[in-house]
């Protein structure tokens, strides 16, 4: 699929199909909110749809940072895409208009299959958004997947080297950042201050320090990420196991761009917060207490 300007193009609002799009229950949801470092904080929030074209809600049923974010800056940005092949996605801007408490609110999201018949999890909270701007639905072209394969498998992959292993990321976060097929996606905040979602299948880790992003694919929407950038990347396998990472976008470098990685966060149970850098000592439990 050949990537024109006509792509970047924002609307105003959302169409019927859009909408109908964002309905989809199993499909990748994400919401990107601003941390209070001003990096882009990628949640997957599957609790999370548009009910007309210029309202967005997802739902909380976990604490977590992007719930903290949306309180101290609204702006936000959205990215939905399919579960399967030939994917597709849609990506939004939109704002916090207020936060919803009443049960009827979130009926639709916990009739959903994964909380339906769950009593120990479920929606509690709704929050809803205004549409500030959508771009139109587009496909990610399985030869942009198969070219950042390829390119990956050059040698010439290994620009964003610099001789010196570290241990930033481990081993899940390696494997979920070099997977030649799992899905991938960074964020940035644009120039009106809300984040962007892009996905980046064609990422892979170096050094497990930085990422090198090949521009097989989206190069129009990455080369708008101006050098210097707070982002964030997340990547997921096809079970749901995931890991983010945050760091600075150190621009295009020998035709490909540098993530250098300074946080590593784990979004999933049982711990969750960052494990880079280690701000809590995790300590090996072997003993434990007799229950009378």
């Amino acid at each position: 699929m050949n990537e024109t300007s006509k792509d970047l193009q924002w609307f105003p609002q959302l169409d019927d199909e859009e909408i109908k799009f964002t309905h989809t229950e199993i499909m990748a949801k994400f919401v990107a909110s601003i941390d209070a470092n001003g990096y882009p904080h990628l949640s997957f929030i599957t609790s999370n749809k548009a009910i007309s074209p210029d309202i967005v809600k997802w739902g909380e049923f976990t604490k977590g940072m992007s719930k903290s974010n949306v309180l101290a800056n609204p702006k936000q940005g959205f990215l939905y895409m399919t579960a399967e092949m030939p994917f597709r996605f849609l990506q939004i801007k939109a704002d916090l208009d207020y936060i919803s408490t009443e049960g009827e609110d979130a009926v639709d999201f916990n009739q959903m299959s994964l909380f339906r018949y769950n009593t120990y999890m479920r929606i509690y909270k709704v929050y809803f958004n205004k549409v500030k701007s959508a771009r139109k639905c587009r496909k990610i072209s399985l030869l942009g997947i198969i070219k950042g394969i390829l390119l990956n498998l050059n040698p010439f992959r290994f620009r964003g080297k610099t001789g010196k292993q570290e241990k930033r990321v481990g081993a899940v976060g390696k494997r979920l950042f070099s997977g030649p097929i799992f899905p991938k996606f960074i964020s940035y905040i644009d120039n009106d201050g809300y984040p962007v979602i892009i996905p980046c299948f064609q990422a892979r880790i170096v050094e497990n320090k930085r990422i090198v992003i090949p521009f097989s694919q989206f190069s129009k929407d990455l080369r708008q990420i101006p050098a210097g950038a707070k982002v964030s990347m997340f990547a997921m396998d096809f079970e749901t196991v995931n890991q983010m990472i945050k760091g600075t976008y150190l621009g295009v470098q020998k035709k490909v761009g540098i993530v250098d990685i300074e946080v590593v966060y784990n979004s999933m149970p049982p711990k969750v917060g960052e494990i880079y850098p280690n701000k809590v000592k995790l300590k090996k439990i072997t003993e434990f207490p007799e229950i009378l």
